[in-house]
């Protein structure tokens, strides 16, 4: 790990002891280091699919298997993954009589099956489908899919319930993440794995810190927190996390 002294893992793990209550902001970092390909680095799926062919809702109205097809694959690659020692740390952080409260912009379901009972999914779940028109959710685990598209049981295609470019997030996560933010009595946000390159991931990050938790962001990179943050540790999460539970 370069680029951060080794106070900063010293000053967040302190912090870490002694915090009751943690929110943790995750991104696409955090799944890659389980094989899950992340979606803007230099070899990631934007690099090598054009977004607009597959993720968008006009796409999926154009060509729906087309798009099922696509994201079939990421579930098959999704069942096959395991969680890391990241997703283990922030689960075992729960085991030592913590809150922790994560909001995860990842679709997989790492941290559930790591053991961390508290995620909001801002961007959706690729396990859950969506019907358009009498808005039914299923949870739905075939990897891979035995009928592409699926259907509802009114006859209508159904959609991955994930949020695709040119849409709005989910009410119900949002609200999730505001009241934790007035009411949850943050000591620490970690923002593991992300770029920060949303600007409600922002947003949410400095909030935080403005209500007194202790601001780490933990990347291999510099992300768009910059120096808004307390602590920047450079280096992959799997890494980090454990060293600082």
């Amino acid at each position: 790990m370069t680029g951060e002294p080794k106070n900063g893992v010293a000053k967040v793990h302190d912090r870490l002891a002694a915090a009751k209550n943690v929110m943790v902001i995750t991104g696409a970092g955090i799944s890659a280091e389980s094989g899950i390909p992340t979606f803007r680095n230099e070899d990631g799926l934007w690099g090598k699919f054009n977004p607009l062919d597959y993720a968008t809702r006009e796409a999926f109205l154009r060509d729906p298997v087309k798009v099922w097809k696509w994201y079939d694959e990421r579930r098959v690659n999704m069942a096959q993954a395991m969680p890391n020692a990241a997703h283990k740390a922030l689960a075992a952080l729960e085991q030592q009589g913590k809150q922790v409260f994560i909001v995860t912009q990842n679709v997989d379901d790492l941290h559930e099956r790591a053991g961390s009972s508290e995620v909001v999914h801002i961007h959706g779940s690729l396990w859950r489908l969506r019907c358009e028109r009498d808005a039914t959710v299923l949870e739905n685990r075939e990897a891979p899919m035995s009928e592409l598209p699926p259907t509802c049981v009114c006859g209508n295609v159904m959609r991955p319930d994930i949020v695709w470019f040119g849409e709005t997030l989910p009410r119900q996560p949002v609200e999730q993440v505001h009241h934790y933010l007035l009411h949850g009595g943050i000591d620490l946000c970690l923002v593991v794995g992300t770029e920060a390159s949303f600007g409600y991931v922002v947003q949410w990050a400095i909030q935080a810190r403005d209500s007194g938790a202790l601001l780490a962001d933990l990347n291999p990179r510099e992300t768009g927190l910059g120096p808004m943050v307390d602590v920047h540790l450079e280096g992959r999460a799997g890494d980090i996390l454990p060293q600082l539970t």
